[in-house]
């Protein structure tokens, strides 16, 4: 899951924000941006990896770890480009990345810096893809073919599920950006609105099927929402 604050904060964004907290890992420095990795970072990772042998979970880790620091770097590279300041913090169930000296954006330049991520992600799990397909990993040992099935599912596969529409996956701002295009400020809330829905339908989702980890996420996203709904609305109604 990744939390893209591309616009300038405000009361409806308070509750994504909250979500992220305040980062209490080491400060670090990739590339040039502030790099915070919290601890919850690698315990969550650890957990969502099931049932592996002890260094399969260390693998599975990293693999995390790395895919999530390339994903949110597409969001810095593309941020830094059009002036922006940008900043990256790993934290539990996710990442993100902020902006030092936010300013306004264009409707536009918020797709691209949402897009940039997750297709830093599809383009890494796509070449494993193609690569597989071609017959480069033919004849692979056990180890390494299960390293890249990791790397796969983490790039590739969450690069597509990161483009639900749902607030504040990338594919949310996406939505909200373009709706934004055409209704103006009513198309945040409409994009709000469809995030209450389809978190709900995936949580009830996850429920029948089973699907712990889904339905927590699910339960996250929903109360994100409806707060973060409920302060726009205030908002709206105030102006």
């Amino acid at each position: 899951m990744d939390f893209d604050p591309t616009w300038r904060p405000n009361a409806g964004d308070r509750s994504e924000q909250s979500v992220a907290g305040e980062g209490r890992g080491p400060g670090l420095r990739i590339f040039g941006f502030p790099l915070r990795i919290d601890p919850w970072f690698f315990l969550t990772a650890w957990m969502i990896g099931g049932r592996q042998e002890p260094l399969w979970m260390v693998v599975w880790v990293l693999v995390v770890l790395v895919g999530v620091l390339a994903h949110e770097l597409g969001h810095a590279f593309v941020g830094r480009r059009l002036g922006m300041e940008p900043w990256i913090r790993l934290f539990a169930f996710g990442g993100m990345t902020g902006w030092r000296r936010p300013r306004t954006l264009s409707s536009g330049q918020q797709i691209l810096i949402s897009v940039a991520g997750p297709a830093v992600g599809i383009a890494i799990g796509g070449s494993v893809l193609v690569a597989a397909q071609a017959g480069l990993f033919a004849g692979a040992s056990p180890a390494l073919a299960h390293v890249l099935e990791d790397v796969l599912w983490v790039n590739l596969g969450w690069g597509v599920l990161n483009l639900l529409p749902v607030l504040p996956l990338d594919g949310g701002h996406i939505a909200a950006s373009v709706a934004t295009i055409f209704l103006g400020a009513k198309g945040r809330l409409g994009a709000r609105i469809l995030s209450v829905v389809l978190t709900v339908a995936i949580g009830l989702w996850a429920l029948t099927a089973g699907q712990w980890w889904i339905l927590v996420l699910g339960a996250v996203l929903t109360v994100s929402n409806v707060q973060a709904l409920r302060a726009e609305i205030a908002v709206a109604r105030s102006t």
